[in-house]
C-alpha cells in the first residue's frame, strides 16, 4: 500500500497545468530571440531605439521572461511541496537538486569543452560580441559545481545567472510557502516591500559590495516565487474570476498584461531601476499566468507544448549555439544567417539535451522522491 505522500504525488502529476508548461516554452523562445539581437540589431541606432519600443518588444523581452520563469517556478514548487504531504524536506531537497543540477552542469561542461575545441582553430578576443573564451581552471569548475555561491556566471555559460538564483530560492522555498499559505496576499505585499527596499539600496543609496548585491538580488527575485505561490494557492478562485472575463474584455486584458510585462524593463537601466521594473513586470507576468490558467482554448498548449518540454534545455544551451553561429557565420554571411542557424540549432541541441540529460534527470528526481516518501522517518525516542 502506497503512503499518503506517494498517492498525493501521483494525483498532483495527473493535474499538471499544461498551459503553464506551454507558457514557459514560449517565454524560453523569447529569450532565444532576445539574445540573437546581439548580431546586427541590438545597439544599432537609431533603428534599435525605435524598434525596442514597438509591439515587437514582446518578442525579445528576455529579461522579463526570466521574471515570468520565477513566477511559474513559484507555482510549480507549491504543487511539488503539497505533493509531499508529510512535509519531508529531505525528499523535496533531493528531488529539486536532482531536477535542476544535472542539465545545468552538463550545459556548463558542454560549453567549456566546445569553446576550448573551437579556440584551437578560430581566434576571437574574450568578450567580443559577448562571446566567452573560458579557460579550464579547477577553481572555476568548483564554483560552478557548488552552484549556489558567488562567482562569475558569464565566464562559461551566461544564462546560468538565473538558475543560480532559482536554486538558492528553491532550497528555502518551504519557508516562502509557509509565509504565503499563512498570510496570503499580505505575504506577497511584504515581499514586494522588501524588493522596493532592495531596489532603493541598489540605486546607490547604500554602499554594497558585489557579493552583497548578488545575494540581495536573490532576495529580490524571491518576491516572484511568492507571487507564483499565491496564485497556486488561490488557483480555483482566480480561475473563476478570470474565466468570467470574455470576448473583447479578455483580449484587452491580454494586451494590457503583455504591455505591463514587456515595457517595464530596459537594458540601459541601472540595476536598481531594473529591480523596480521587475516588480511591475511581475504584476504583468502574474496576470498572464492567471489568464493562461483560465484559458479554455487549447491554442496556447498547441503552440508551446513541445517548447515547454524542452524549455529548460533551450534556456541553458541556446547561447552556446548563438556564439558558435556568430563566430562561424556573422562576418561572412551577416545577421540573418546567424539568427536562422541559432534558432534551428538551439532547438535541435535542446531536443537532444532534453532527451539524453533532462528526461533521465526528471525520472531520477521522481524516483528518489517517491522512494523517500515510502520510507518512514526515523523516530528518536
Amino acid at each position: 500500500m502506497r503512503s499518503p505522500g506517494a498517492r498525493r504525488l501521483t494525483e498532483t502529476s495527473k493535474n499538471r497545468e499544461y498551459s503553464l508548461d506551454a507558457l514557459r516554452g514560449v517565454a524560453a523562445m523569447m529569450v532565444v530571440i532576445a539574445h540573437t539581437t546581439i548580431a546586427g540589431l541590438y545597439n544599432v541606432e537609431p533603428l534599435w531605439g525605435y524598434l525596442k519600443w514597438t509591439p515587437l518588444r514582446l518578442l525579445w523581452s528576455g529579461h522579463q521572461a526570466v521574471v515570468l520563469f520565477f513566477v511559474l517556478s513559484g507555482f510549480a514548487l507549491v504543487r511539488m511541496w503539497q505533493a509531499i504531504r508529510s512535509n519531508r524536506y529531505d525528499a523535496y531537497f533531493v528531488a529539486r537538486v536532482t531536477r535542476l543540477f544535472p542539465p545545468y552542469i552538463c550545459s556548463v561542461l558542454l560549453a567549456l569543452v566546445v569553446y576550448n575545441l573551437v579556440a584551437g582553430f578560430i581566434e576571437w578576443d574574450k568578450g567580443w560580441m559577448n562571446i566567452p573564451k573560458p579557460s579550464f581552471t579547477y577553481s572555476s569548475i568548483l564554483d560552478h559545481v557548488l552552484m549556489v555561491g558567488w562567482f562569475n556566471t558569464s565566464e562559461i555559460n551566461p544564462p546560468i545567472w538565473s538558475i543560480i538564483h532559482e536554486m538558492r530560492i528553491s532550497l528555502v522555498f518551504p519557508l516562502i510557502y509557509m509565509l504565503v499559505s499563512r498570510f496570503s496576499w499580505r505575504a506577497v505585499a511584504g515581499f514586494y516591500l522588501m524588493s522596493a527596499v532592495i531596489g532603493w539600496a541598489l540605486l546607490g543609496n547604500v554602499p554594497l559590495s558585489p557579493i552583497q548585491t548578488h545575494f540581495l538580488l536573490t532576495l529580490h527575485y524571491s518576491s516572484f516565487f511568492a507571487l507564483g505561490a499565491v496564485i497556486a494557492l488561490h488557483q480555483k478562485s482566480l480561475c473563476r474570476f478570470f474565466t468570467k472575463i470574455e470576448g473583447r474584455r479578455r483580449s484587452a486584458l491580454w494586451v494590457t498584461a503583455a504591455m505591463v510585462y514587456a515595457y517595464s524593463f530596459d537594458n540601459s537601466w541601472s540595476i536598481g531601476s531594473r529591480a523596480f521594473g521587475d516588480m511591475v513586470t511581475g504584476v504583468g507576468a502574474a496576470v498572464i499566468v492567471c489568464l493562461a490558467l483560465s484559458d479554455t482554448s487549447t491554442l496556447l498548449v498547441r503552440c508551446g507544448s513541445y517548447l515547454g518540454k524542452i524549455s529548460y534545455s533551450l534556456y541553458l544551451n541556446h547561447v552556446l549555439v548563438l556564439n558558435l553561429s556568430v563566430l562561424f557565420f556573422y562576418q561572412a554571411y551577416g545577421s540573418l544567417m546567424v539568427w536562422a542557424v541559432t534558432i534551428v540549432g538551439a532547438l535541435i541541441l535542446s531536443a537532444l539535451m532534453y532527451k539524453f540529460i533532462e528526461v533521465p534527470s526528471i525520472s531520477i528526481s521522481r524516483y528518489l522522491r517517491r522512494r523517500m516518501l515510502l520510507q518512514q522517518p526515523v523516530q528518536i525516542s
